[in-house]
């Protein structure tokens, strides 16, 4: 049976990630693993009670409902935390790589938008999932057409926005989404000051190079390569039914 639940609707959305893929065709391997493990880091960010519901092939959905009430507090930690994690994994596999094929050497290019957004879900369970619904979700996903320009940013709702009681300079404007109609938001263009820590790139051990080249280059063996493409694939979608 579905119930109506208030809910925060957090989109992490890796910009770029088609145009990554595309090019890197015959890497695209590397390629896989290189977006995996920026999809895992920022799941691993979300501070409960917001919690990945799935992943949407370049984006991760995350809700958070309005059931202990520090939902609000959690999504803005988590969202600063999403783009800190990301940023801090792209400079350590950028670190830590050996490979010099196109999807390794551009890994520089892949960056992190959030879509935020407050309102209703209707939230049911098909066997052990989790399953959310309703018209505040689709906005939430005609939000991530918009007219911002850049790569790096965070766009609210002024619906979610106003929740945050954030005192940050922002951007206002009004989208008009498809089969939607106006929605009024707020932009924090490269979402500098969510990002609290220095992006340097981390100082990397000969270990971890040697942990990068083997994880790259066992794909190469015929038994081994498949197996550890499903145990990663299958790790990153279980963080979403945790």
């Amino acid at each position: 049976m579905a119930e109506e639940v208030d809910a925060h609707i957090l989109l992490a959305d890796i910009s770029g990630y088609t145009r990554f893929l595309k090019a890197n065709t015959v890497t695209l391997r590397h390629a896989t693993q290189i977006v995996s493990a920026l999809l895992e880091a920022v799941m691993n960010a979300a501070e409960k009670p917001v919690h990945a519901n799935k992943v949407e092939g370049d984006a991760i959905l995350f809700v958070a409902s309005a059931e202990k009430g520090d939902e609000d507090e959690a999504a803005w930690t988590s969202i600063g935390r999403f783009f800190q994690s990301f940023y801090a994994k792209r400079a350590e596999l950028q670190g830590t790589n050996t490979c010099p094929c196109e999807a390794c050497m551009g890994i520089d290019k892949l960056e992190l938008k959030v879509i935020s957004h407050h309102g209703k879900l209707l939230r049911h369970r098909v066997r052990k999932f989790e399953e959310v619904s309703g018209f505040d979700l689709v906005i939430a996903h005609r939000l991530m057409k918009n007219q911002v320009e850049g790569s790096r940013y965070l766009l609210a709702s002024e619906a979610a926005w106003g929740r945050y009681g954030s005192a940050i300079s922002v951007d206002r404007h009004v989208e008009d989404c498809e089969g939607v109609g106006e929605v009024p938001v707020v932009v924090l263009h490269d979402a500098a000051h969510l990002l609290t820590k220095s992006l340097t790139p981390p100082n990397v051990s000969g270990v971890a190079r040697l942990k990068d080249w083997w994880k790259k280059h066992v794909v190469l063996i015929p038994i081994l390569g498949p197996w550890l493409m499903r145990r990663d694939d299958q790790h990153l979608h279980s963080h979403c039914h945790l």
